[in-house]
């Protein structure tokens, strides 16, 4: 046996790779673009073989017959469905010797750059294959929800500083946060399907009780939707922090201050959902309808100061304060609806805070 050590580099915004030996790959016979599979094992390591390796368990594969999905937007939909569903092996073949249209081939790789664990391995004019390589053991659902959460929390944390240190350039990290969040909330969908339709991986996927997987299903969608607001308000605030209209230091403050108080709505409120807490989340859903009332009402009155009102007539920078306030607003509505469904899990199985919900179908004379 002999020992490599490698140091991991980092690619991308969250993306770690390290180099295979020399002269392993070359005894081995790799070649770049050949797939390595990599197989975890029970105490957490990998192990490394060249080629695809087929793991033990339920497989499935489905063959696309790509031609009759010819509508545009439809064949890179499939391809994500199928995706969801858990099929392990994607054939899209076009009949004879027909070349795969220009079109469809971009939509399928489209598709697949955003879906965590899934390559395209095989790829002729007329044939494209796509292989899964998510092993579920390695994504439980909560690790996915809690990356999920900390994701559109960064996008709100840099937009803070943005604001802070008036500086644009701050905001070059959240598209790739951003593109990170649609990964992980695929990847999510994927494994709470997984839990649903293939009972044998429930425990490997982290969901202990199949009657949370509706809820875990809603705040995953709910913080996918906070992700995509997030970033639409930076990159509004990027067109304020870039505008030649510069805004009174009361108004920096107004926009600081309700963006603070939006990325506190958001993580307290997935805390009281993560914590079962329904004491928690009640005085959430109450501050963000209070907040959320503000918001839109400063929408409007810093749109309409700096649209001409106020004299200074800039169109653009009043279009993007008003959308960056309502995208806050936005964020602490869906925040507001997670505390709601923590209040629901809370409920699931008793709460062991004073404020409990016990089972009372069952009734005895003697009690």
């Amino acid at each position: 046996m002999r020992m490599y050590a490698r140091k991991a580099q980092k690619i991308g915004y969250s993306t770690l790779a390290v180099t295979l030996p020399k002269d392993w790959v070359k005894q081995v016979g790799i070649k770049p673009g050949d797939i390595v599979s990599m197989i975890r094992l029970e105490d957490g390591s990998l192990k490394i073989k060249p080629g695809l390796v087929k793991e033990e368990g339920e497989k499935v594969s489905k063959i696309v017959h790509a031609e009759s999905c010819d509508e545009a937007g439809l064949l890179g939909r499939i391809t994500v469905a199928l995706y969801l569903t858990g099929v392990d092996r994607v054939e899209l073949v076009w009949p004879g010797n027909q070349p795969a249209p220009r079109e469809a081939l971009d939509e399928v790789k489209s598709a697949v750059e955003r879906l965590n664990g899934f390559s395209i391995v095989e790829e002729t004019p007329n044939r494209i294959v796509i292989q899964s390589f998510i092993d579920p053991a390695s994504s439980p659902i909560w690790s996915l929800m809690r990356r999920l959460h900390s994701l559109a929390g960064r996008m709100m944390e840099l937009m803070e500083r943005a604001l802070r240190e008036w500086n644009a350039e701050v905001l070059g990290d959240v598209r790739e946060a951003e593109e990170e969040a649609d990964r992980v909330y695929w990847l999510s969908v994927r494994q709470l399907i997984l839990a649903n339709t293939r009972p044998k991986l429930r425990g490997k996927l982290g969901v202990d009780n199949p009657i949370y997987i509706t809820g875990y299903r809603t705040v995953v969608k709910l913080l996918e939707k906070i992700a995509d607001f997030a970033f639409a308000a930076a990159s509004e605030l990027e067109n304020i922090l870039r505008s030649r209209t510069k805004l009174t230091d009361p108004d920096v403050g107004l926009l600081l201050k309700y963006t603070e108080e939006s990325l506190s709505i958001y993580n307290r409120a997935f805390d009281s959902w993560a914590g079962k807490d329904p004491f928690k989340a009640n005085l959430i859903m109450n501050n963000a309808e209070s907040i959320e009332r503000e918001l839109r009402r400063a929408a409007v009155e810093i749109g309409n100061k700096y649209s001409g009102a106020g004299g200074r007539g800039d169109a653009a920078l009043a279009f993007s304060l008003k959308s960056y306030l309502d995208n806050l607003s936005q964020i602490v509505n869906f925040s507001g609806t997670v505390a709601e469904f923590a209040i629901v899990h809370s409920t699931i199985e008793p709460s062991t805070l004073r404020c409990r919900v016990e089972d009372g179908s069952s009734t005895s004379g003697d009690a």
